[in-house]
């Protein structure tokens, strides 16, 4: 029986010919949708006070576009090269539309691997200002090259946000912040899920004062998923003040990965006003599986022989850095190149797995779970099918794999994501 090891480089020698094909032909084409049910169109709006309007809402809308998204025409010079428009369409009751706003952007990739990246999206926000009230919209991305939509269906409140009282926007987590001549550019964390350590951890809201009356106090908290109070913090605010933009870096008060509330909270007199937004880490305070290599290793016994982790486990730092980098050496498929494909190839699959199967209950990484384990040894099934749960029924996934001739069934029965493998045919 071939060693998992073989099996690993075998299924990554029959990936690396599929990519090969698609490349002579000179078009990358897209994938839309994620198996495992993230969404690649990741989009989120939020709304804020009009500072030009005070008898208007503003809500901005970004947008992150990857280039797994898209179709890639090769040129005679062998770069591939897509076009896209991302649009909003804003809709009054009588269904006519009273917004229409677009950007259109175009990305240049240099290898065929690169036309199906889905890390480094390209931004764009749009900025819409209305009356407010209750509207209908649509989001729509547009590859210019196929004519093909993605298009998401919105339920949009503009909130009133007029001096009266004192009010909150929503909150935004942001991912990166950037300092430029024009000023302050904040990255916004479109999945609530923080999964990369570099990350800014931090939120960004705004708080506006009534513009008469008494002083604001405001407090600003972080809870974990039982209640427990792990930050909190207060500050006052004069009333008269026309808007206090807040960024709260919050990484030295999260120790593990899990989910957390951010809740904010502001009283000015009788008045007050409250807004939350739960979400999650899967990195935590914890560097990068590439970057520390006891977890490399650990992760690498999912495919390597025994004696091999067990000489790794037992070696100084110094002899165990040269035995990680010999056992990918040995194992280069071009060892001309620079790049170690199978390497690649393996913690790309780690990467996805941690974002795709990570247990928030259960406090696993997703390449510690068991599908994880079966996405990192296996790569990707052909056919996934999930199923709801349903009364006396967990929810359950079949995973498809045709060329193994084998199917793998998860369950998740404590109802919590936590899916545990039941049964292989």
């Amino acid at each position: 029986m071939k060693s998992i090891k073989m099996m690993l480089f075998l299924f990554f020698i029959t990936a690396l010919a599929s990519s090969a094909f698609a490349q002579r032909r000179g078009m990358a084409a897209p994938q839309r949708h994620n198996m495992f049910g993230r969404d690649l169109f990741a989009y989120r709006y939020y709304n804020f006070a009009d500072t030009t309007d005070e008898r208007k809402s503003r809500m901005e809308f970004h947008v992150g576009v990857v280039n797994d998204l898209l179709t890639f025409i090769k040129s005679d010079k062998g770069i591939y090269k897509a076009r896209y428009e991302v649009a909003v369409v804003i809709y009054d009751k009588k269904k006519e539309p009273i917004v229409e706003k677009s950007v259109s952007g175009r990305v240049t990739a240099h290898t065929f691997a690169e036309t199906n990246s889905r890390t480094n999206p390209m931004r764009h926000s749009i900025s819409v200002s209305l009356r407010p009230g209750r509207y209908k919209g649509l989001l729509q991305l547009t590859d210019l090259e196929t004519d093909e939509s993605l298009t998401k269906e919105l339920e949009l409140t503009f909130r009133d946000f007029r001096r009266d009282k004192v009010h909150l926007s929503d909150i935004m987590f942001i991912d990166k912040i950037d300092t430029t001549d024009s000023g302050v550019v904040y990255t916004p964390n479109l999945s609530h899920v923080f999964d990369n350590v570099n990350s800014a951890f931090a939120a960004y809201i705004e708080l506006y004062p009534p513009a008469t009356g008494k002083d604001v106090e405001a407090q600003l908290s972080i809870f974990d998923a039982k209640g427990k109070k792990l930050y909190t913090t207060g500050k006052k605010y004069p009333s008269g003040l026309y808007t206090v933009s807040e960024v709260i870096p919050f990484r030295e008060h999260l120790a593990k990965p899990g989910e957390y509330f951010f809740v904010v909270g502001v009283k000015s007199g009788r008045q007050t006003a409250k807004i939350q937004r739960r979400f999650s880490v899967i990195w935590g305070n914890m560097p990068l599986a590439k970057d520390n290599l006891d977890v490399a290793i650990e992760q690498l016994a999912l495919v390597a022989h025994k004696k091999d982790i067990e000489a790794m486990r037992k070696a100084d730092e110094e002899e165990r850095k040269r035995l990680f980098d010999q056992f990918w050496a040995q194992r280069d498929p071009t060892p001309q190149t620079q790049k170690n494909e199978l390497k690649e190839e393996f913690f790309r699959r780690v990467d996805f797995a941690n974002r795709n199967f990570t247990e928030i209950a259960s406090g696993r990484s997703g390449w510690q779970t068991d599908r994880g384990r079966i996405y990192i040894v296996y790569g990707p099934p052909d056919q996934v099918n999930h199923s709801d749960a349903e009364i006396n029924m967990p929810s359950t996934e079949i995973w498809f794999y045709d060329r193994l001739g084998r199917k793998y069934f998860f369950a998740d029965r404590t109802g919590d994501g936590v899916y545990r493998l039941v049964k292989v045919e």
